[in-house]
């Protein structure tokens, strides 16, 4: 198969987010270079990478590659734009790790969204990192064809996407980028500001600016789960007023763990968080009750209003 047409079909979705979200959440300026295919036995571990599995018609991983400067670079500024302040950190550590795995689960969750609504049959699996060159290994294991993109940081150096290829199967062309600003809130009342409030996302660093967006605006009784399953015991045991939930997590993913608050008997209010915008998803969780739906990314010059737009009820 060739680079043009596994390029158009998977990775170009890939690099348009990529480019388009490292603007939204860092303020940097990124160009892509031209797709190459890589020698397999050659391939090199630069340091970081942002991978997700790929099965169905095609069999292997997307990866968002970082040599550490870059990834540190990039990590700072995305923290920057959700918190409004310097960050100048010079190792990974676990706050840009956060930082970046809040950019790549963006630029994955839309990207894979926009493919399947071509009806390619990809499956992706949640993001998850790769920081040690033993690994490389076993990512190399049946891979064919290695096609290789080059994204330039303007002023901060490169990252690559990457398609390890062990199998492909499809038919179609590629997808285009659409702006999602989410499903509002259709109530008037504003939430009591003496309400609590539960913040439910597996990343650290969303809880955070979350918590800081909620200060802001006067609401101070904050409590957090970082998993779906945690969730349904919290508003079992602490009775929540309202809720913020992100869709995909760990142990149990947000839209499951409404359905099981709903079956529970509790109609606490919940807003949705989620970088995927795919409309059956949506549309799951406006059935089981929401009040609201927040596409990511959201930071520090809008978080504040975003979310006290969906803080209504009744």
């Amino acid at each position: 198969m060739s680079v043009e047409t596994i390029y158009k079909v998977t990775l170009h979705p890939f690099i348009n987010e990529s480019i388009a979200s490292l603007k939204a959440m860092t303020h940097l300026t990124g160009t892509s270079g031209d797709a190459f295919m890589d020698q397999v036995d050659d391939f090199r571990f630069k340091g970081y990478a942002v991978c997700s599995e790929v099965t169905g018609c095609i069999n292997g991983v997307i990866m968002m590659h970082h040599y550490p400067e870059t990834a540190i670079a990039i990590g700072n500024s995305v923290c920057e734009t959700m918190f409004d302040e310097k960050y100048n950190h010079t190792e990974m550590n676990d706050e840009l790790s956060n930082a970046l795995a809040e950019w790549g689960n963006t630029i994955v969750g839309r990207s894979t969204d926009l493919l399947s609504r071509h009806n390619l049959e990809f499956n992706f699996s949640s993001p998850y990192f790769v920081h040690n060159f033993d690994d490389m290994e076993k990512y190399l294991v049946g891979v064919k064809e290695i096609v290789t993109v080059p994204i330039t940081v303007e002023g901060v150096g490169r990252y690559y996407f990457n398609l390890l290829v062990r199998d492909v199967n499809f038919q179609t062309s590629g997808a285009k980028r659409e702006e999602s600003s989410g499903i509002a809130n259709p109530h008037s009342k504003p939430l009591p500001t003496s309400s609590k409030i539960l913040l439910v996302d597996d990343s650290a660093m969303i809880r955070k600016a979350l918590k800081r967006f909620l200060n802001n605006l006067g609401y101070e009784n904050i409590i957090e789960a970082d998993d779906g399953s945690v969730a349904v015991a919290m508003v079992e045991s602490e009775a929540p007023d309202f809720m913020f939930m992100d869709v995909v997590m760990g142990e149990m993913n947000g839209d499951e763990a409404l359905s099981k608050i709903r079956a529970n008997g509790h109609n606490v209010p919940v807003v949705m968080l989620s970088s995927v915008t795919d409309n059956a998803l949506v549309k799951q969780c406006e059935a089981s009750g929401v009040s609201g739906f927040i596409f990511k990314p959201i930071q520090a010059n809008n978080g504040a209003e975003i979310i006290k737009s969906y803080l209504k009820i009744a």
